[in-house]
C-alpha cells in the first residue's frame, strides 16, 4: 500500500515507518524539519515537508495514497484545535482523492490513547475496547477526532489506543539507547543523576507497550483491521510506577539510587497541564487484537528489556 504517516519522526511513528517499509509498503511521512526529513529518508520513507499547524500547503501536494496513519500530537495547550484543523484539511484532500471511481475507500488509522479510559487503581479491573471513555483533562478532543474518523462514510476508519509506549535501542555513540517515551527521562536521570522521579506515591498503575510491538499492531490493523473498529495496544497490562522506578533505579543507577516523588500540580507546572496524565492509573488488555488479528506482543518482560539497555550506564568507547 501507499501509506502516509503523520508523526513519523516520533516515538510511535518512527517504529511504524520502519515496520511498514520492512513489510514492503511504500511510505510517505510528514517532516517538519530538514533533520526529520533526513531521518525519515534513512528509514526508507519519502518525506513530505510540512507542519500539522499549517496543513493547507502540504495537503494540497499530498500524493494519492491508500491509507493514512495519524500518530502526531504536539502536546501544546491548543493540541485539540491543531488536530481538528488538520483533520478538516486532510479529510478534504482524501475525499477528493478517493472519488466514486476509486477501487477502495482510503484506510485511516487514528491514534487515541490509554488516557481516554477511566482512572482505576483496582487490581482486578482491566479496561478493554468496550469500556466507556473518561478522558484525562485536556485530552477530551481525541473523542470527537476519533469519532469523526470512525463515522466518515468515505473512509475505512479505525482507531488504535496505545498504552504507555517505550523503546529499547542498540548502543550508539550519537544517541544513548535508553528506553524511550515515558521511561526515557527516568532511565536517563537514574544514570546521570542517580535518582528516579515519579508522579505520586508510587501506587499509580501504568499499562506499557514496546514501540516495536505497537508498530506491528499498526501494520496488522492497516492490512486486516475491520472498518469502524478500535484496538487497544498493550504488552504489559499494568505495573505500579513505584515498582517501575525501583527497577530503573537498580538497572541504571548506583546502589544508593533513590526514588523521588513529585505531585501532579508540580509536574503540570513543569511540563504543562497534559502531564497530569502521568498520575492516571489503570490497566488495559489487548485480547481483542490478539484474538481477531493474530497480534502477539513479544515484549512482556520489562526487566529483560531494561537489562538489554544496561550498557548505557557506562560511556561507550571512543573510536581510535
Amino acid at each position: 500500500m501507499r501509506v502516509f504517516i503523520l508523526g513519523g519522526s516520533g516515538l510511535i511513528g518512527a517504529a511504524i515507518v520502519r515496520n511498514l517499509v520492512s513489510a514492503g509498503h511504500h511510505v510517505f511521512a510528514l517532516a517538519r524539519s530538514e533533520n526529520s526529513a533526513a531521518n525519515l529518508a534513512v528509514m526508507g520513507a519519502w518525506p513530505i515537508r510540512g507542519d500539522i499547524h499549517n496543513p493547507g500547503p502540504w495537503c494540497d501536494k499530498l500524493p494519492v495514497v491508500d491509507a493514512v496513519i495519524h500518530a502526531a500530537c504536539d502536546f501544546s495547550a491548543d493540541m485539540g484545535g491543531v488536530d481538528a484543523g488538520m483533520l478538516i484539511e486532510l479529510l478534504r484532500t482524501l475525499h477528493r482523492q478517493s472519488g466514486p471511481k476509486a477501487p477502495a475507500l482510503p484506510r485511516f488509522i487514528y491514534t487515541g490513547g490509554s488516557w481516554l479510559y477511566p482512572s482505576s487503581k483496582s487490581g482486578d479491573h482491566i479496561h478493554d475496547e468496550a469500556t466507556p471513555f473518561a478522558p484525562v483533562a485536556g485530552f477530551e478532543w481525541m473523542v470527537p477526532g476519533l469519532t469523526k474518523i470512525l463515522s466518515d462514510p468515505a473512509l475505512h476508519g479505525m482507531v488504535i489506543h496505545p498504552a504507555t509506549v517505550y523503546r529499547t535501542d542498540p548502543p550508539s555513540r550519537t544517541r544513548p539507547p535508553l528506553p524511550g517515551g515515558a521511561l526515557h527521562d527516568m532511565a536517563r536521570m537514574a544514570r546521570d543523576e542517580n535518582r528516579v522521579r515519579i508522579v505520586g506515591d508510587g501506587s499509580v498503575i501504568w499499562p506499557l507497550i514496546h514501540a516495536d510491538d505497537l508498530a506491528e499492531l499498526y501494520r496488522l490493523v492497516l492490512e486486516n483491521g475491520e472498518r469502524g473498529q478500535s484496538y487497544i495496544g498493550v504488552g504489559i497490562e499494568g505495573i505500579a510506577t513505584g515498582d517501575l522506578a525501583r527497577q530503573i533505579a537498580r538497572t541504571f543507577g548506583r546502589t544508593d539510587c533513590g526514588v523521588e516523588h513529585i505531585s501532579p500540580d508540580d509536574v503540570a507546572r513543569e511540563y504543562g497541564e497534559w502531564a497530569r496524565g502521568l498520575a492516571h492509573s489503570h490497566r488495559m488488555t489487548s485480547q481483542k487484537a490478539i484474538r481477531e488479528l493474530g497480534w502477539q506482543p513479544r515484549h512482556t518482560d520489562l526487566a529483560h528489556d531494561l537489562q538489554s539497555c544496561v550498557e548505557v550506564t557506562a560511556p561507550l568507547p571512543v573510536a581510535s
